[in-house]
């Protein structure tokens, strides 16, 4: 099957379809394709169907887009961490704006989105916390990431996302493990979260029993690499993490990472935004955006490990964080303590079943998860007599959906503007400034 690739769309896919002379039973049907170019004609390996979609990978490529040029990685064509390493940072940056752009044509928002600004000056080697899965081939230990579409295992020997430092590491742990008699049928997992201006490194090593094996040498071994700060082992059982319990192997329970003038710690269960150089750039947006004065008082929602409220803390009269997950809530309380800040607050609570109405004259910020806000929410905050309404978005679709959903109830928006945190990947973040209509 050979299709035309017409233009990038949302989550990466090339879009493109294929003749009518040629096209038979596929006749008006998407295809959907994986790493796939712009003005690429290539020879298409049909993955799954779903109603006029088909979703395909690259069998051959027939006539090669202009804009494509050598992958860095010699993993990129079958691994799922990139899909535009294929193509240079400018055209990465062009190709999401277009891809903004189309997705909020069809729509009557307000406000037309700005041009995507880069996080940081950093293409590569940006990411600061990553994961490995052990495979275990002939008795040998090797590092491996999900293939992009059938999620079989592909052993990876780099990544030009994350830091060499990071490889080092890797090498010592499979010289370890390799020449190790015990069992490895334990191994699981392996994390590295690294702080990218503290140089502090946090190992964690998850297994699907107690036994580790090669443990004391592990230990020993790693512990006198001066980044690494903290060593744990993760203890998931039947490979559940619903039922994980952790056992600190060496060091602290933490690491730091700072943010401007700011330091945050980050423990295993911590969420941090993955580019570090990139945090200051997409809360300097926020920070513009949120116009805090001394006497505003902020409500953080989806506050997660406190980092946007104490961004913003020192600029307001108060800030509230509410969180519905207790290791963030624990992490955001300890944040405010290492950076002596007195007028935040971080609350346990169920979003949805906030009484809203409360926070009458806040600045409010919205930093939810892909799947983006509930209507009840919207309902909420669309109510409510805010000063300002902030939407932090990782994922614009269901940010165009939600912006659609405030509009009907009063509430447009009035500044757009997408930040590229993650280079090489199709991944945007979106920052839109919310106002009353009236």
């Amino acid at each position: 099957m050979i299709v035309k690739i017409e233009k990038l769309v949302c989550d990466g896919y090339g879009l493109g379809r294929i003749s009518d002379k040629d096209a038979g039973e596929k006749s008006g049907k998407v295809f959907l394709i994986k790493k796939a170019l712009p003005e690429d004609i290539v020879e298409v390996k049909i993955v799954s169907e779903k109603k006029n979609l088909i979703f395909g990978k690259i069998k051959n490529i027939i006539s090669p887009s202009k804009f494509r040029i050598n992958a860095k990685c010699s993993h990129f064509e079958n691994c799922g961490g990139c899909d535009l390493q294929n193509t240079s940072y400018e055209n990465q940056l062009k190709f999401k704006d277009e891809i903004i752009m189309e997705i909020f044509a069809p729509t009557k928002i307000f406000a037309r989105p700005e041009k995507i600004i880069p996080a940081s000056k950093n293409e590569l080697y940006y990411r600061n916390s990553i994961r490995y899965f052990f495979q275990v081939q002939n008795g040998k230990i090797n590092f491996a990431r999900h293939d992009f579409f059938d999620k079989n295992l592909l052993k990876i020997d780099r990544c030009f996302l994350q830091s060499e430092k990071n490889f080092e590491i890797l090498e010592l742990l499979k010289n370890i493990l390799n020449n190790s008699l015990e069992s490895k049928n334990s191994l699981w997992q392996l994390k590295i979260r690294e702080g990218k201006y503290t140089s502090q490194i946090m190992i964690e090593i998850i297994t699907s029993d107690e036994n580790l094996p090669a443990e004391k040498e592990i230990v020993e071994s790693l512990k006198i690499i001066p980044e690494i700060k903290s060593i744990y082992q993760t203890i998931a059982p039947y490979k559940s993490l619903k039922k994980m319990r952790r056992r600190l192997l060496f060091g602290s329970l933490v690491v730091l990472e700072k943010v401007g003038p700011f330091t945050f710690q980050i423990s295993p269960e911590s969420f941090f935004q993955t580019n570090s150089c990139g945090v200051k750039t997409l809360y300097d947006v926020i920070k513009k955006f949120a116009e805090v004065k001394i006497n505003d008082k902020v409500l953080d929602l989806f506050c997660g490990t406190g980092t946007i409220g104490i961004y913003l803390s020192t600029l307001a009269k108060k800030v509230v964080g509410i969180e519905i997950v207790p290791e963030a809530i624990r992490d955001a309380n300890d944040n405010a303590k290492i950076n002596k800040i007195k007028n935040i607050k971080f609350v346990c609570s169920d979003i949805n079943n906030l009484t809203i109405r409360q926070f009458s004259n806040h600045t409010i910020i919205v930093d939810p998860p892909r799947a983006g806000l509930t209507k009840k929410l919207i309902d909420d905050l669309s109510k409510v007599n805010f000063k300002r309404l902030i939407y932090v978005s990782c994922n614009p679709m269901t940010f165009v959906r939600d912006l659609k959903l405030f509009e009907s109830r009063g509430v447009i928006a009035e500044k757009i503007q997408p930040v590229d945190m993650f280079p090489q990947t199709h991944h945007i973040e979106i920052v839109g400034l919310l106002r009353k209509k009236f």
